[in-house]
């Protein structure tokens, strides 16, 4: 697994018209990973019209609030104790100004957990009488499980439940495993769902497309304890009648596009039609752990599906020391890429595990009179296929035929203990120091699923 920086774990909570995000910014000063915790706020939350960052003081991750019926504010989270044995963190809790962040009372611990290994994810709910302490613990892994204590006062006791975990799939062989760091709500017909994390295993032992969210019923009788269904890949239970519709789903265009650190904006452009980009190339490539490449990635949503895109050999790049093409990227020490060369006419294939030491190059010429070319990446649960077509003066590019691949990876190569899955992404890469800021044009970016 590797360590990532950014934010992490965000909680969003609704209270009296305004939406609050609380999260956690991680970064690396060199030595020590230090955490940045801070809330956001809006009325509106399909506006984007989030607020200023508050930050308060908290030394660990997965923050969350609650807010008392008597108008006070809570933050809990997973209070980071060590790193080199169990327990590693504990449940600790503050009152704070929720509008200024300043904290209002002595950070306590409230719940060192069940299992006490990897306790995090807290998040408590009202119920009756009762204050219900929810946690993940076990790690995020095959132990991973969710656990739950209450009380009748928010600080404390909690008593845990002696029919703890509330859900795992440990020792099952469940085909959604690693479940666990959830959240409980109600639906607007007062049944209680929880939101977990989880993992589709595979028959090769890869975990698929990392951690994934699921949606599961949950048991809760009046007076008694929670406890959560294992998650399938689809169940029926009646939709709610609402009173009041929910507005439809609406995003901002390419809202799916993610990029790698702090990029520069003036190095990606959408054309006219929206569907042709153009990227500047960078001198960094996609094993910089702390540059910005030129990439513009997207989630593999689908086991078995492909990511293409479309360029045109003849951009006036020709003979320049130019590389771009398409990738399958987790992280700086994993990934797979099929690159065009400018330079020399030439489909690049590279694989790359810095973590096992897998490492591998395979280059085919192209033909001369090429015109354009398409880039495929074709998934599967167990296999990556990185493909070309050509299209010469006097073809007519086929998009069902004449495909070539030039390299492929299994999945168990760049498989390790991931947190997130992988992306699928164009990028452009100079191979010299000093060039000139030379756009490279790709057309029809798209991921499609086969499933």
């Amino acid at each position: 697994m590797v360590a990532t920086t950014g934010i992490v774990a965000p909680s969003i909570h609704y209270h009296e018209g305004v939406f609050y995000i609380v999260t956690t910014n991680q970064t690396f000063n060199g030595e020590d990973y230090e955490r940045h915790n801070f809330i956001i706020k809006c009325h509106d939350i399909w506006s984007n019209d989030w607020s200023d960052p508050v930050y308060f003081d908290y030394h660990g991750i997965d923050t969350s609030l609650f807010f008392h019926d008597d108008g006070r504010v809570f933050v809990q989270g997973a209070w980071h104790i060590r790193d080199d044995r169990q327990p590693t963190n504990t449940i600790k809790q503050v009152q704070i100004d929720i509008n200024t962040g300043q904290l209002l009372s002595e950070t306590i611990e409230i719940w060192s957990g069940w299992a006490k290994y990897d306790t995090e994810g807290p998040h408590i709910y009202k119920v009756k009488e009762y204050f219900y302490l929810l946690a993940a613990e076990g790690g995020t892994f095959e132990h991973h499980m969710l656990t739950v204590a209450r009380s009748k006062d928010i600080w404390g006791p909690y008593e845990s439940w002696d029919q703890n975990p509330i859900m795992t799939a440990d020792g099952t062989d469940e085909y959604i495993q690693n479940i666990g760091h959830g959240s409980l709500f109600q639906d607007g017909d007062g049944r209680w769902w929880a939101a977990v994390l989880g993992v589709r295993k595979q028959p090769n032992g890869t975990l698929g497309l990392g951690r994934e969210s699921f949606l599961s019923p949950v048991d809760w009788p009046e007076g008694g304890w929670p406890t959560v269904r294992q998650p399938r890949m689809g169940f029926k239970r009646e939709a709610v009648q609402s009173l009041n519709p929910s507005k439809p789903l609406q995003a901002p265009s390419h809202i799916e596009d993610l990029y790698i650190r702090d990029h520069d904006e003036e190095d990606y452009q959408y054309l006219d039609d929206e569907e042709t980009l153009q990227l500047i190339p960078s001198r960094y490539g996609l094993d910089s752990a702390i540059e910005s490449p030129t990439f513009l990635g997207r989630r593999q949503r689908f086991l078995t599906g492909t990511g293409s895109t479309r360029l045109t050999a003849d951009q006036g790049l020709t003979g320049k020391s130019i590389r771009a093409g398409i990738s399958l990227y987790k992280d700086p020490l994993r990934f797979a890429s099929l690159a065009y060369d400018f330079d020399n006419n030439t489909a690049v294939f590279e694989v790359h595990n810095s973590a096992t030491g897998l490492f591998g190059t395979v280059s085919r010429k192209l033909s001369l009179g090429l015109v354009e070319f398409q880039l495929q990446v074709v998934a599967t649960s167990s296999r990556y296929s990185f493909q070309v077509k050509e299209a010469l003066q006097e073809t007519k590019l086929d998009m069902d035929k004449g495909w070539i691949e030039i390299g492929s990876v299994e999945t168990k190569a760049l498989d390790a203990r991931d947190f997130t899955g992988p992306l699928i992404s164009i990028f452009a890469q100079t191979l010299l120091k000093e060039a000139k800021r030379e756009p490279v044009i790709f057309h029809e970016f798209k991921l499609q699923a086969l499933e």
